[in-house]
């Protein structure tokens, strides 16, 4: 019951965002604002603080980092492979791909995260995600550039999505944590605040960007992509984490990592990228809402 306590919030706060956007108190315009301004300022300052004061010999975990990495890249190609071999068209494909492996983990995976296994769990879970976040990315351009009729543009995109700030934040947390980083005062007291506004403000943003898709034609794929993403991934990881002789707290941080729902990002590289966006719309939502019953299912089976 206490983790289904903690987990309460995360969904109410999303709910709220939804909520505000169907009143109009949070327009699209102003949830589309919100979303870049966490995730190009509160959310780099989140991975500087916790990646970069958190002694890597603390929250490295070499078994959650290879698990995670290795569940990822094998969901992504083998969804795509199946997808071609299925004859799906070359527009589902990439797209399908992606919904399945690629997570929503800044703004569902680490309240989550942090509900379920506190302080500790949050800080291994960031420091994971520095080096999960940008493979998920870059897989997504993989993925949507190998299904395309015409090609180019990827090395682009996939310099862009490198350059990301949330990818270089962490990414440079890591460096700082290697470092043993001590910032001044003034300078944590900042990122700080910008971290504590990070997490609500992105649930918010998440709840006020859900939008019902269109989703005649794409339901039966849009439930294939939620059970591997939700499902499947999680319970290899889970498997894996164990079979590899995982503490309690490295397998639930890898496991809440990979049953995050399919990230909303997901969505802009798909249309970029000439994907089908009926299909990665709904993923997303489909995924997001079913996690109102995964995740507390996941964080049980994780706790018996």
């Amino acid at each position: 019951m206490g983790v289904l306590a903690g987990l309460v919030p995360v969904f109410l706060v999303l709910a709220a965002g939804a909520v505000a956007r169907r009143t109009g108190i949070l327009p699209e315009g102003a949830a589309v604002g919100l979303n870049r301004l966490v995730a190009n300022i509160a959310l780099p300052a989140f991975f500087l603080l916790k990646v970069g004061t958190t002694p890597l010999a603390v929250s490295f975990s070499v078994r959650s980092v290879v698990v995670t990495c290795t569940a990822v890249g094998l969901t992504a190609v083998t969804v795509l492979l199946l997808a071609r071999l299925r004859g799906l068209p070359p527009r589902q494909q990439g797209v399908l791909s992606q919904a399945a492996m690629r997570g929503n983990l800044a703004y569902v995976a680490f309240p989550v995260v942090r509900a379920a296994t506190g302080e500790a769990g949050l800080r291994q879970a960031v420091v994971t995600s520095a080096i999960l976040i940008l493979l998920m990315n870059l897989l997504a351009v993989a993925v949507l550039e190998a299904s395309r009729d015409r090609r180019g543009g990827g090395f682009r995109l996939a310099a862009r999505v490198a350059a990301n700030p949330m990818v270089a934040a962490a990414l440079v947390g890591v460096v700082l944590a290697a470092l043993h980083w001590q910032p001044w005062a003034w300078v944590e007291g900042t990122l700080t605040v910008l971290s504590d506004f990070a997490l609500p403000a992105a649930l918010l943003a998440l709840g006020g960007q859900l939008g019902a898709s269109r989703w005649r034609g794409v339901w039966k794929l849009t439930a294939v992509a939620s059970i591997i993403k939700l499902i499947v991934t999680p319970a290899l990881g889970w498997w894996a984490l164990t079979a590899l002789g995982a503490d309690s707290l490295e397998t639930a941080v890898g496991v809440l990592l990979l049953a995050a729902p399919t990230a909303v990002a997901s969505y802009p590289v798909a249309a970029e990228l000439g994907g089908d966006t009926d299909l990665a719309g709904a993923c997303i939502l489909a995924t997001t809402v079913a996690s109102f019953l995964s995740y507390p299912a996941w964080t049980m089976l994780l706790s018996s």
